[in-house]
């Protein structure tokens, strides 16, 4: 396999970017020609439907000449975002309808963070078609990474005006699609408009020379569902025989009952070179041509197989230059091999396994000969690779492995132990890695890793073991994991940080994704308490997207990795997402694994529900939760979070009790800091003790902190103070600090919770926060329910928006070209809607409703 540079700077091959050949056998279908064509008449059009189903050949019959259409035939690569974006503008070049003069050829790839920009100079260059141009983008389900989906995504809510996009895949596409729908600029073609009416049938089966009844067709339509796959099998199969009424009778509607019968019929009149081609293909999911050659010892396998794919379909080359084979024709073949020389399948897939293991790709040779029953080759195999194959998130045939030689043989080796131990570790399943590093011998190079490993991920302390003296492939990124993890244990920040990176960046080199989702937790977890949320929620998402790939739903650190984006959902008052990432974090905890999460998740639970309005109920939540996080190690930057928190909702409530048990349990877990400062100065406001807060205030003015909210929340209670001793311009200066503090980490929570006055003063200082006015807006936007103007009539509407300014009734009437008094009727109705009763007050209550 190529690596990710190579990819990057490789030229987008010319097939990749054309439309596909239409088979011998395509017949044109006016009908759902007119669907795509209604369908394409919205910016975007979904077409859906499951293998076989004919999507790529009707997409391809609508295009036609392909002089308004641009095509790209994604495969894995395009997980690159800037591969992606490489195929998508060589698409657009070759396409004749896109203008040659407009600065297409200068445009590349844009950079990380450019996506906007980027799409906005696409918009200007494809100006000018009188015809929008249709982009489709053919197997979109290949594309499984967050980064080349949020950019289709981006694509497709910014499409450029001369284009209609036509996303082609197999499952919904993960891009969040429901909002354009609503916009109605989405479109949809389901299977079922894919499906062959019985007059299509017949025209397919008429194109082949083929005389069957009217009866017999709507007969074999109905059977096959229309499927198109099955129809085509069945075109070839009829077209030369004596009786095709009597054939097509045959079928039946079983899925398994038509591949075979199909299958029968189209080896039964192939040359016998080429049935017996197909047959030793049958065994491998996708062969190259060269696979193709060793299976079959035919040198011209490959040049056979790109005839089957011209002149009849029954094999699909893949933009990879990879050939497969319809699921039901290769499940047939398989079956049909193993009827007739059973030793041979034995043959083929050792021939498989070896070719596979040549080519460094250990899990398909696993796998092989697993199916050949070679255990000695399987033992070598897992013996050599196995613990690499888990570590680069290919476990499953490493289990499978496992699994044929037998719990003693796995017992007697320590590298299958350790295979073992790391693929139960995966798969959320603890006590059973424990029990195979129990047994492991304590000499091998990576046990002390895999110790250490086990113990992070159950929550326990890590053994202070030694490092391994010698290093395999792979361990360098695997013992820089583990420094991360030792620097965030001692409080070396920014060095967790640095090593957090380098071990990112080496599992990433050698395509580790066991070790890529780790590095990613790390960090996470490190710039966490370094306080970058930013980072932090970029580390975990592209952490969960390793897990969504491998399908690791209960794997350690995605719980872990979702209640860190909870957190920050709450942090940027966003109760609701963060409600989400929790519910994820509770399926994916690991049963027997660390403890922390689930306490955890149950915390942030409760604030969710005092965020949401539900105070008293959330405030007990969080208390339960804590007295279960007491008997845990935490490190103080949980202690802090959770401790803050949970003391605002105990003074908010007036429960005095609480408080005091909370500033207790802090004191006894941290040192005197800036986070304990602030509960005081809470505790001072709260009782109308504005000297003490401000002498407290004064007092830790360098006091250490934890959290990037404290500061924050220090400056808030500044404002406060200065607001009760009516000195509004130093209430403006410190909300200003605020403001500045908040914005890098998106902190709107300290606000939501902050004291009324200074959501009053936010509000109605709007507009004149200068550079931080943005970040204003969006913190009044979040605290301020939007209410709805229907309340309020046109005219009062278009009053109310001149109450600001500084004119008076009068000037406003003669801009409205109506007299005083009626402006004045107005106002008294605005003031009665918004329950005020006075100007100031009108312009405040409608900023904080969003009518303004």
């Amino acid at each position: 396999m190529p690596d990710r540079t190579t990819l990057e700077f490789r030229p987008v091959p010319g097939a990749k970017v054309a439309v596909p050949r239409l088979p011998g056998s395509f017949v044109p279908r006016p009908r759902l020609a007119a669907v795509l064509d209604r369908a394409t008449t919205r910016p975007v059009t979904v077409v859906r439907a499951p293998a076989g189903a004919g999507k790529t050949t009707a997409l391809a019959g609508w295009a036609g000449d392909g002089h308004d259409v641009a095509w790209v035939s994604l495969d894995e690569n395009d997980n690159d975002e800037s591969r992606l974006w490489a195929a998508i503008l060589r698409a657009l070049r070759r396409c004749p309808a896109v203008p040659g003069d407009r600065g297409l050829d200068r445009l590349g790839p844009p950079p990380a963070g450019r996506r906007r920009a980027f799409l906005a100079d696409l918009d200007d260059v494809l100006a000018g078609p009188a015809r929008p141009v249709r982009l489709v983008l053919d197997d979109l389900q290949e594309i499984s990474h967050a980064e080349p989906l949020a950019a289709l995504a981006a694509l497709a809510r910014h499409l450029p005006a001369a284009l209609r996009l036509v996303l082609v895949s197999r499952v919904e596409p993960r891009l969040r699609l429901a909002r354009l729908h609503v916009e109605d600029v989405l479109s949809r073609v389901e299977a079922a408009e894919l499906r062959f009416t019985a007059r299509e049938t017949a025209n397919l089966l008429r194109a082949t020379g083929s005389v069957v009844s009217d009866d017999r067709v709507r007969e074999l339509t109905e059977r096959t569902g229309g499927w198109a796959a099955a129809l085509g099998w069945a075109a070839v199969s009829v077209r030369d025989a004596d009786d095709a009424d009597a054939l097509v009778a045959s079928v039946t509607g079983d899925e398994r009952a038509v591949a075979r019968f199909f299958a029968d019929e189209v080896l039964a009149r192939l040359p016998t070179a080429t049935s017996d081609l197909l047959l030793c293909l049958g065994v491998c999911d996708a062969v190259s041509a060269t696979l193709a050659v060793r299976l079959s010892g035919r040198a011209d396998a490959g040049e056979r197989l790109d005839e089957l794919e011209r002149a009849m379909g029954l094999v699909t080359r893949t933009p990879a230059d990879t050939y497969r084979l319809p699921p039901l024709l290769r499940g047939f073949l398989r079956a049909e091999l193993a009827r007739q020389d059973p030793g041979r399948v034995l043959r083929l897939h050792g021939i498989a396994a070896r070719w596979y293991a040549g080519e460094g790709r250990f899990g398909e040779a696993l796998r092989h000969a697993v199916a050949g029953r070679d255990r000695q080759r399987v033992l070598l195999l897992a013996r050599e690779h196995a613990v690499r194959q888990v570590l680069a998130g290919d476990g499953e045939p490493v289990r499978i492995a496992l699994t044929y030689l037998g719990a003693a043989a796995v017992a007697a080796s320590p590298p299958l132990r350790l295979a073992s131990a790391l693929e139960n570790v995966q798969r959320g399943l603890p006590a059973e890695a424990a029990a195979d590093l129990g047994a492991a011998d304590h000499d091998h190079e990576l046990w002390p890793l895999a110790a250490r490993h086990l113990a992070l991920v159950t929550g326990k302390t890590p053994p202070d073991n030694g490092l391994p003296v010698t290093r395999p492939s792979g361990c360098d990124a695997w013992v820089t994991l583990d420094r991360a993890w030792r620097s965030l244990r001692r409080g070396a920040r920014r060095h967790a940080v640095t090593q957090g990176q380098e071990a990112l960046r080496l599992a990433q080199g050698d395509r580790l994704d066991h070790l890529v989702l780790h590095s990613r937790l790390a960090l996470a977890v490190a710039t966490a308490v370094a306080g970058d949320h930013p980072a932090m929620r970029r580390a975990c998402t592209g952490a969960l997207a390793v897990a969504r790939r491998h399908g690791w739903r209960r794997s350690p650190g995605v719980a872990e990795c979702h209640l860190m984006l909870a957190y920050d959902d709450l942090m940027r008052a966003e109760p609701v997402a963060a409600a989400r990432e929790l519910a994820q974090a509770a399926a994916a905890e690991v049963p027997g694994g660390a403890p922390l999460p689930a306490a955890l998740r149950g915390f942030f639970e409760g604030m969710v529900r005092f965020d949401d309005g539900d105070r008293t109920a959330g405030s007990q939540a969080m208390r339960a939760a804590r007295h279960r996080l007491a008997g845990l190690a935490l490190p103080p930057e949980l202690v802090a979070v959770c401790g803050v928190a949970e003391y605002h909702a105990a003074i908010a409530l007036a429960e005095g009790v609480h408080a005091a048990e909370v500033l207790a349990w802090m004191h006894e877990r941290l040192p005197a800091g800036g986070e304990l400062a602030l509960l005081r100065v809470r505790a001072h406001l709260a009782a109308d003790e504005p000297a003490a807060a401000e002498a407290v205030l004064r007092d830790t003015a360098a006091a250490p902190t934890l959290l990037p909210a404290t500061p924050v929340d220090r400056c808030l209670a500044e404002t406060a103070l200065a607001l009760r001793s009516h000195r509004r311009t130093k209430a403006l200066h410190a909300l200003d600090r605020a403001l500045a503090l908040a914005r890098p980490n998106g902190l709107v929570r300290p606000f939501a919770l902050a004291e009324p006055q200074v959501g009053h003063l936010l509000i109605d200082h709007s507009g004149g926060f200068g550079a931080l006015d943005r970040f204003a807006q969006a913190v009044r936007g979040r605290l301020v329910p939007h209410a709805s103007a229907t309340s309020l009539t046109d005219r009062e509407q278009v009053v109310l928006e001149r109450l600001p300014s500084q004119r008076s009734l009068d000037e406003i009437a003669s801009d409205l070209t109506v007299s005083v008094n009626t402006v004045k009727t107005h106002v008294r109705a605005i003031y009665g809607k918004l329950g005020v009763n006075n100007r100031r007050s009108a312009v405040v209550v409608a900023r904080q409703h969003g009518l303004t």
